[in-house]
């Protein structure tokens, strides 16, 4: 593999990714079920790469770049993150953290309490595919890419392609039933701020920004005469990047296990945010363009991921694949009416749709989901749920990391173990949250049909 057959595949992806986008802005029925252009551009690069009919001459090392980006994304995550604490709220931060961390924990109980009790006495899996579901749902392809590549490491090689699967059925149906939610939600009278999904501005509907509404994607902190602002985030991104990735490599050998350079990454990125903000650095970080690194890298990584799928491996497991996805798409509705209602103290649908986006997804569906109910971002929902990623990214990672090392090395009762610690930590949490009102079973379902502005 040579720096042109890098080069190469990157070009044709950025191709695809450009396509995408032109379908995205020219086809309604994109339009209307907002079909991202990264996922359009990797289901042209699984039919026409090397997959499917074999017509682009992407190289062999196709699947290779989402765990190369994986790192990347995972690394960019502390640097230049500071939560806006002026406007933190007990109850909507609490409401919030409940919402996007229980039904983390919960699909991952729920996979695997699928794969362990039912699934096994009819097909022969690794106790690791009850992660799957959670791992493409909440965690979307980068999860995927992480938790793959860490099962490749202790000998499971069709993890990866298994999360990809999961994480596209999570993006693709999360985004469909997403918008079948919010024209229920708007005939119900639950939404506050508009009456139909039909009042979506054009930018959203197209992808392209008219030329009043564009505006800059970012500061420029350092000057471009010495340094590229671009090549200077770029290089706050990919420090801690490859240190994570020397660290990783590092460890193997004296722990006998490998720490997935992801992991490592993401240390090293708090560390270096660290480090900035003790010399006073900090205030030259532009968290807008550390999004934009993330946001390339996520676009890349999916056409990557997806277009790199093993349909062979899809096809063995289909059927316990669409048991369990079925089970997600049910637990997350189920979450939605029975928790997520009764978890904000108002503008509980637009928040929630925030939060199915996040659970089927990415958090980026649940951004675009909630804007389509709240296009003047007026719930928080965004705001909140960032804040509260804060504090349930610990339990996250852990959930990432930990029950793949301990299945592998207690085949008997880990599985076990990983699958009533994720119910025990879902129902010690829903208690924490009745205690301190955070969700109370008890709230009515707030409706706005006597208003005719939305407002409350």
């Amino acid at each position: 593999m040579t720096l042109w057959t890098v080069f190469i595949d990157v070009g044709l992806m950025a191709m695809l990714l450009l396509i995408g986008q032109i379908l995205r802005a020219k086809l309604k029925i994109f339009q209307k079920l907002l079909i991202p252009p990264a996922l359009i551009g990797g289901f042209l690069a699984l039919l026409l790469g090397p997959n499917g009919y074999n017509i682009l001459p992407f190289s062999k090392s196709l699947g290779t770049y989402a765990a190369v980006l994986i790192v990347v994304l995972f690394s960019a995550m502390p640097i230049g993150d500071k939560p806006n604490k002026e406007s933190l709220s007990g109850q909507a931060i609490g409401g919030m953290f409940l919402n996007i961390t229980g039904i983390a924990v919960l699909q991952y109980g729920v996979g695997m309490f699928l794969t362990i009790y039912v699934l096994k006495w009819f097909f022969d899996l690794n106790p690791g595919f009850g992660l799957m579901m959670a791992t493409g749902f909440y965690g979307g392809h980068g999860t995927a890419a992480a938790v793959g590549s860490m099962y490749s490491g202790l000998g499971w090689e069709d993890a990866t392609a298994l999360g990809y699967t999961t994480a596209t059925v999570g993006l693709v149906g999360g985004i469909i039933v997403g918008i079948i939610i919010i024209n229920w939600g708007t005939r119900k009278g639950y939404t506050a701020f508009v009456k139909s999904p039909k009042d979506l501005p054009v930018e959203m509907r197209t992808g392209l920004v008219p030329l009043e509404k564009q505006k800059s994607s970012g500061r420029l902190t350092v000057s471009s005469i010495c340094l590229d602002p671009m090549a200077f985030h770029l290089a706050l991104v990919l420090v801690p990047s490859i240190c994570g990735y020397y660290l990783s490599k590092f460890l193997k050998p004296l722990i006998g296990a490998e720490i997935p350079a992801f992991c490592t990454g993401l240390l090293f990125g708090f560390v270096l945010q660290f480090i900035l903000n003790k010399v006073g650095a900090d205030k030259y970080v532009d968290r807008s363009s550390i999004n934009r690194i993330s946001g390339t890298a996520t676009d890349f990584l999916m056409i990557s991921g997806i277009g790199s799928l093993q349909l062979g491996v899809v096809f063995t497991y289909a059927v316990p694949l669409l048991v369990v996805c079925a089970a997600g798409f049910a637990i997350n509705w189920l979450w939605f009416l029975l928790i997520g209602s009764k978890s904000s103290p108002k503008c509980w649908f637009e928040r929630n749709m925030m939060c199915w986006g996040h659970a089927c997804g990415v958090a980026a569906t649940g951004v675009m989901l909630q804007r389509v109910v709240d296009p003047e971002l007026k719930s928080r929902g965004i705001e909140d749920s960032g804040i509260a990623d804060l504090f349930n990214r610990p339990l996250i990672i852990g959930l990432q990391v930990i029950p793949p090392i301990l299945m592998t090395n207690m085949a008997v009762w880990g599985p076990h173990i990983v699958t009533w610690a994720c119910f025990a930590i879902v129902a010690v949490m829903l208690i924490v949250a009745y205690i301190f009102k955070w969700w109370s079973p008890k709230n009515p379902v707030v409706t706005y049909k006597s208003t005719s502005s939305g407002k409350d």
